[in-house]
């Protein structure tokens, strides 16, 4: 059965998918719902499409570490969006609060669809960094779509909410599914859930500067070998953490290290300290390290707040 929070992926367009966390009940017309970050474990870009995008090969995971989204219906038809109280000023920095950002692009289009005439103020908790390639804003668009099926629209077809994802971008699509881990292909909508066995943990840390995405994929190197995503995703199905992390890869890593010394510095230094491979989600800047336990990601995030001076996340899936 589908969970009220997830929508069926587009690999198989409306199939039962892997439980995400859930909404919180709506309670006066007010629902809270998780926008949780996603992880590219394996990151090819296979080439160019006539239509601007890139052909992807990628392997995402949905992790816990999330913003939260609160939305409540108006009396009357205005859509806003503000800033939790609670949010910091540096994550304010960067996510534009009128009909640019995604929550309310997202809105527009699902009033439009289903002839919504309601208003709603949309309160975004950051906790996601922009520029991270964590997909903050992505997710906050799949819920966004998640939230107002359930307070407006219980009836509005899995299908409709994925041709509204796939029109905004191109990771809402996953966070939109209740995939736990999938293979995302085309240019990241199409999802192909994976069976995961076990968690998976990560330590994750971003320099102060974020990535261009548009400037990272003009970066790509198109004459190197292409890599395939099996060998991850058959890591992922037996739970071998340890062959994982000899798999883990990422395209775009050259092309951001080159556009951002910051980062390429930041991953010399967390190899040098840990002395394990490190490596970038989506186009950066994120970059994290995989972790055996819980006990082991914690003990990584100690080691770079005491010796980077920087405050990192624990990834857990």
């Amino acid at each position: 059965m589908q969970n009220d929070s997830s929508v069926g992926s587009r690999g198989s367009f409306g199939a039962s998918q892997a439980v995400c966390c859930g909404t919180k009940a709506v309670k006066d017309g007010t629902i809270c719902v998780p926008c949780p970050a996603k992880l590219n474990i394996f990151l090819e870009v296979l080439r160019r499409r006539e239509d601007g995008y890139h052909e992807l090969d990628t392997v995402m995971l949905r992790t816990q570490f999330s913003d939260m989204l609160t939305i409540q219906q108006r009396d009357d038809e205005q859509v806003k969006l503000r800033f939790s109280d609670a949010t910091p000023d540096h994550l304010r920095t960067g996510v534009p609060l009128d009909g640019t950002n995604l929550i309310l692009k997202a809105a527009r289009q699902f009033r439009e669809r289903f002839g919504i005439r309601r208003g709603a103020d949309f309160i975004l908790h950051k906790q996601i960094p922009p520029e991270s390639g964590l997909a903050g804003g992505s997710s906050n668009a799949a819920s966004t779509l998640i939230g107002l099926r359930k307070l407006w629209s219980p009836e509005a077809a899995d299908e409709s909410l994925h041709e509204i994802a796939a029109s905004l971008g191109s990771d809402i699509n996953f966070l939109l599914s209740g995939a736990r881990a999938a293979v995302c292909s085309s240019r990241g909508e199409i999802v192909t859930p994976v069976p995961m066995k076990g968690s998976l943990y990560f330590a994750a840390v971003r320099p102060q500067t974020g990535n261009s995405t548009g400037a990272v994929f003009r970066g790509v190197d198109f004459t190197a070998p292409r890599r395939s995503s099996a060998s991850v995703v058959e890591c992922l199905k037996t739970g071998n953490v340890c062959t994982l992390s000899e798999r883990v890869f990422n395209r775009l890593t050259q092309p951001a290290s080159s556009l951002n010394s910051e980062m390429a510095e930041l991953m010399v230094a967390l190899q040098s300290i840990l002395r394990r491979p490190v490596f970038m989600s989506g186009s950066g800047s994120t970059v994290f390290v995989l972790c055996e336990h819980r006990r082991q990601a914690m003990q990584d995030l100690h080691t770079m707040e005491l010796r980077l001076r920087r405050k990192g996340w624990l990834l857990e899936v």
